[in-house]
């Protein structure tokens, strides 16, 4: 396999190294983002969603701390950051913003990500396909990969990284803000406003209704309320910005940021998982929704709906014999001659994928229909059919954080 790039951009991996002792972590080697495996259909991403090449995973409006801004500014992307400053809504002196409507078209799109123009992020680069500001490029972007080489396992290493980063360009951007000499008054009013904001993704990601909210993040004069003097020379503040941030050594910042303790102690526990391939005593196969067989593969849907499991159709037989009872009588059952056979390698791989799970030894697992078909029931109430095959009703939607 050829070389794995790093994941992170160079500041975001010193910051997880001061701040965790993880050094650099690469790249996940299946999510191509020069050439999309998303945009390849399910032959090579085995995933039924494929997204568009003029979107890739780019259904989405970052957050740009003001440093960052200022870096990209700098940098190859600088015309797409003077839009987002010209367009001026959601742009304040701690970076360029989410507007509200922002959040509600993300909202709308979400089932439609890497597919529906609605959303596409400002700084995608048509002439590359790619992303404008690659080495400047936020928390959430940084850490976000449609595919992961060990499945939920990754994708929960991978947002541990995400929250502690998002809370450190946070402190960094407010420490920009403090050492700028604005007025107290106008350094409140620029908190309260991303506070806001903040409190609008939360309620998204949780799933509220944010369609209502009615907040003025883009007229004259709230930009006036927001910039005060530096109004017209918001390029000068963000540069300024990157200098105040760029004077911080990275080894100072963990005794500059506040409330990170068990962030990190995340990032480190989702770490050591990566290195452990621990089986429970008994599983249950729990394919999720959209999971399909054909006379050559299985593709089972688990943690997500980009990134199913596929496996050769031969396993099916085996994989039902998953309802619960030990996994050593499971094994010691399957016949090894066999070409296809299930064995400990493929249950980590379902246990990763999230289309196993552990259970306890006490459950009732069987119920029987009218027809005669026997049903997994699970403790959450869902019916796996164990004679039908793949025909599923569970629905697992793609964790999609908006910033």
């Amino acid at each position: 396999m050829p070389d794995v790039p790093p994941a992170l951009p160079p500041l975001h991996a010193a910051w997880l190294g001061a701040l965790t002792g993880v050094a650099d972590p690469r790249s996940e080697p299946r999510a191509t983002c020069g050439d999309c495996v998303m945009c390849g259909g399910v032959a090579r991403s085995g995933s039924s969603v494929t997204f568009s090449p003029a979107l890739k995973c780019c259904s989405y409006v970052p957050h740009l701390a003001n440093f960052l801004a200022g870096r990209a500014l700098a940098g190859p992307g600088r015309g797409s950051v003077l839009d987002r400053i010209a367009g001026r809504g959601g742009v304040t002196p701690l970076g360029l913003g989410l507007r509200h409507d922002d959040v509600r078209r993300m909202v709308g799109a979400r089932s439609h990500f890497g597919r529906s123009a609605a959303v596409r992020c400002p700084h995608f680069d048509d002439a590359t396909q790619g992303c404008g500001i690659w080495e400047t490029r936020n928390a959430v972007c940084s850490t976000w990969f449609c595919q992961h080489g060990r499945g939920a396992v990754g994708q929960r290493f991978w947002h541990a990284v995400r929250d502690l980063l998002i809370a450190a360009e946070e402190q960094v951007a407010r420490h920009c803000l403090d050492a700028g000499g604005l007025p107290a008054e106008q350094v409140d009013a620029v908190v309260e406003h991303r506070a806001t904001v903040r409190e609008t993704v939360r309620r998204a990601n949780a799933g509220d209704d944010v369609a209502t909210a009615e907040v003025d993040d883009e007229s004259p004069q709230w930009f006036a309320r927001m910039w005060g003097a530096w109004q017209g020379r918001e390029e000068e503040w963000f540069a300024r910005c990157a200098d105040t941030m760029a004077r911080l050594p990275d080894g100072d910042l963990p005794g500059r940021l506040v409330g990170v303790g068990r962030l990190v102690e995340d990032v480190v526990r989702r770490s050591a998982d990566l290195t452990r391939h621990d089986l429970p005593e008994r599983l249950l196969f729990t394919p999720g929704a959209g999971s399909e067989a054909s006379t050559d593969v299985l593709r089972l849907v688990g943690y997500s709906p980009f990134d199913p499991l596929v496996l050769p159709a031969g396993l099916e037989p085996g994989l039902w014999l998953l309802d619960g009872r030990p996994v050593a009588d499971v094994l010691a059952g399957i016949d090894p001659s066999r070409p296809t056979s299930l064995d400990v390698d493929v249950l980590r791989r379902l246990l990763d994928f999230g289309v196993a799970e552990a259970t306890g030894a006490d459950v009732d697992l069987l119920a029987q229909e009218s027809d005669g078909r026997r049903l997994l029931v699970l403790d959450d109430g869902r019916r796996l059919d164990l004679d039908g095959g793949l025909d599923l009703d569970e629905d697992r939607g793609e964790d999609v954080v908006l910033g």
